[in-house]
């Protein structure tokens, strides 16, 4: 029972935001992966990036935990449903008092939240809250034995997803279109300041000339009188622009599709990214 919390935990760690970033700042392999030495010894020949893959189907096998959902999220609807060249996704979003585990825009913004078999519906409630005051369509994505219980919530508007054994999304329950409700300042906070000066310069056609003290205030009092389509429409453009330029596609390719949720998840720079990619093709003997 011990080796298999211990496997879990390596599992767990090496597909962390704290442990991808290590490596793309520098940190050696063989410090990366101090303690887990008998662990990795099984495959003496494997790369770095066959290390990643072939952990996490053993993540997937053996500990559903809530990176296999965002990696099953990642991959199935943007690089699959949708494209990275036309979608783009957040982990981990700030909204309102909550954190969306995977938000994702194309035509219209869906909020995921990721309850597994190790989570409860504690703070679901108010979560969903938070998430209808900025997406079109939320769902909750779920281990299939717990998906009635989640339906039989009937939460307003919010819909059912479970990640099945054999890695689908299935749709248990469809999620209405929740547009009527979205909030002109909820969407709002969630821009950035160079985002929102460039929707209300668009939008008036005029530069703005404002001490920086005045610039928010000013800005959010447009932004909160515009039709709420328009609105929309404006903040779903930024929220893809942030993911979806040539660069940052090419680098999420590059990466095996188990770390494609971490590449959107981290933030890095153009040397960090470019080194990471390159690391991939280490042997992981080194060790």
């Amino acid at each position: 029972m011990q080796h298999n919390d211990d496997l879990n935990t390596f599992y767990a760690k090496i597909f962390r935001r704290s442990f991808f970033s290590s490596l793309a700042k520098g940190k050696s392999l063989e410090d990366a992966f101090v303690g887990f030495e008998n662990i990795l010894s099984e495959y003496p020949n494997f790369t770095l990036r066959d290390v990643f893959i072939s952990y996490f189907d053993k993540l997937k096998n053996n500990y559903r935990n809530e990176y296999v959902y965002k990696s099953a999220i990642v991959n199935k609807i943007i690089f699959g449903r949708h494209s990275p060249r036309t979608s783009s996704t957040s982990i981990e979003l700030p909204v309102n008092n909550s954190i969306v585990d995977v938000a994702i825009f194309n035509g219209c913004s869906t909020a995921y939240e990721i309850k597994s078999e190790y989570d409860t519906p504690k703070r679901l409630s108010t979560q969903t809250i938070d998430y209808l005051d900025v997406f079109e369509k939320v769902y909750i994505v779920t281990h299939p034995k717990f998906a009635e219980k989640y339906c039989d919530l009937n939460i307003p508007y919010v819909g059912v997803i479970s990640l099945t054994m054999k890695d689908t999304l299935k749709v248990e329950k469809e999620a209405i279109s929740n547009f009527d409700n979205i909030k002109h300042d909820k969407i709002f906070n969630i821009l950035r300041k160079n985002e929102f000066i460039s929707i209300i310069e668009h939008y008036t056609d005029e530069k703005i000339h404002l001490p920086n003290g005045l610039v928010y205030k000013y800005c959010r009092e447009i932004f909160n009188t515009m039709p709420l389509k328009l609105a929309n429409d404006y903040f779903l453009q930024a929220m893809k622009k942030r993911a979806n330029n040539k660069d940052f596609i090419d680098y999420i390719y590059s990466l095996p599709a188990c770390l494609r949720a971490l590449g959107y998840a981290t933030p890095l720079s153009k040397k960090q990214k470019d080194y990471v990619v390159n690391l991939m093709d280490s042997k992981i003997k080194s060790c």
